[in-house]
């Protein structure tokens, strides 16, 4: 974590920026350990300030790498201005997808005698390549999925709502260690398996249904996410043959994972053999997204997308296949690159489960 913050000041002058202002929690987390919820981060070229309140005084800000710390009653841009820690006319870089309309104008109130300048990724570029200690607990976030998966699983039966196997499926991942969950419970059955984001409901589950449940958590502020698609019933020839179609994809791109390889390539290696198994209208989305700090972040496994796979970087690889009207499926798992080869992260069996 020590050259974090120095990375992003070595990049100052190729910016055209003489400072930064970090308001992400995720990022001022990244940057300096702190792990309050409230707080802004001011990077000056050869210094870092942590503006907080008293909440977080003692073991919190203790913590605090990298940054010194200011605790303060008056609201943070107040403090900032009084600081004079950015000389006139300094160009301010901000995070222009974190910051709010109000706070963005109350900098421009307070510190006028800047420029600003905005970012959609600076730090987030930084956070794309994860160190081993991330990978690792990017894992155990994994695990915790896994295990809350297993136990949860002979919930499912005739009857049984969507919003039931949430709670439950919940409920294990938070007794197996899990923080809180990544993101909106997603169990969705029958015709609902065909939105691709149907976030659990009280539909009761049939026979002759798939049951598509996408859920995460968190493990030290890293997130986890996993996909799996059960069948309540006899499954019939085209279900059978649209999960193994999703199954296939799906193994044949974790099987292409290497380094170097552009994102769009790996997408385009399950957007292929679906739309060749007939299906290539039915699968709408990307074929994965980073994992880390944020459940969804760069790089994005996407056929618009250009980036390179890097030793280090978490993904998802989450093929699908939705047919309106009818039933979907989704088979999705994280995987870190590393040692030119991908090392699935979740390990919840894949092949389909009939129940």
């Amino acid at each position: 974590m020590n050259d974090r913050i120095e990375k992003l000041q070595n990049q100052f002058k190729e910016k055209n920026i003489d400072c930064f202002l970090v308001t992400s929690k995720e990022n001022i987390f990244y940057l300096t350990n702190f792990t309050g919820d409230s707080g802004i981060l001011f990077i000056a070229p050869r210094k870092a300030l942590l503006i907080t309140d008293f909440r977080f005084q003692g073991e919190i800000v203790d913590k605090v790498e990298n940054a010194d710390v200011c605790i303060i009653k008056k609201p943070y841009i107040e403090e900032l201005s009084s600081h004079r820690i950015a000389k006139r006319k300094s160009r301010i870089g901000f995070e222009a997808e974190d910051i709010s309309y109000s706070l963005y104008w109350e900098l421009r109130k307070k510190l006028g005698w800047l420029k600003f300048k905005s970012f959609d990724s600076f730090v987030e570029d930084l956070r794309i390549t994860k160190t081993k200690e991330e990978i690792n607990k990017i894992k155990k976030a994994c695990s915790i999925l896994d295990k809350s998966f297993e136990d949860a699983v002979i919930y499912i039966k005739e009857g049984v709502t969507e919003a039931d196997i949430a709670i439950e499926l919940e409920y294990r991942v938070k007794k197996a260690g899990g923080e809180k969950p990544a993101f909106d419970t997603i169990v969705a059955s029958g015709y609902r398996s065909s939105i691709p984001h149907g976030v659990a409901s009280n539909k009761k589950i049939k026979k002759g249904e798939f049951i598509t449940i996408d859920f995460g958590t968190t493990y030290e502020w890293y997130n986890s996410d996993i996909t799996r698609t059960a069948f309540l019933g006899t499954p019939t020839k085209k279900d059978s043959e649209i999960y193994e179609t999703v199954y296939n994809a799906q193994k044949l791109a974790i099987e292409s994972v290497k380094e170097n390889m552009k994102t769009r390539d790996l997408d385009k290696v399950a957007r292929d053999y679906i739309s060749k198994s007939g299906f290539g209208d039915y699968f709408s989305h990307s074929l994965g997204h980073g994992v880390g700090l944020g459940v969804h972040e760069k790089p994005s496994i996407s056929k618009k997308d250009n980036h390179c796979l890097k030793r280090g970087m978490v993904f998802t690889i989450e093929p699908g296949i939705y047919i309106p009207g009818y039933q979907g499926v989704r088979i999705e798992d994280t995987i870190a690159l590393e040692n030119n080869a991908p090392t699935l992260l979740t390990n919840s069996k894949r092949e389909l489960m009939v129940l």
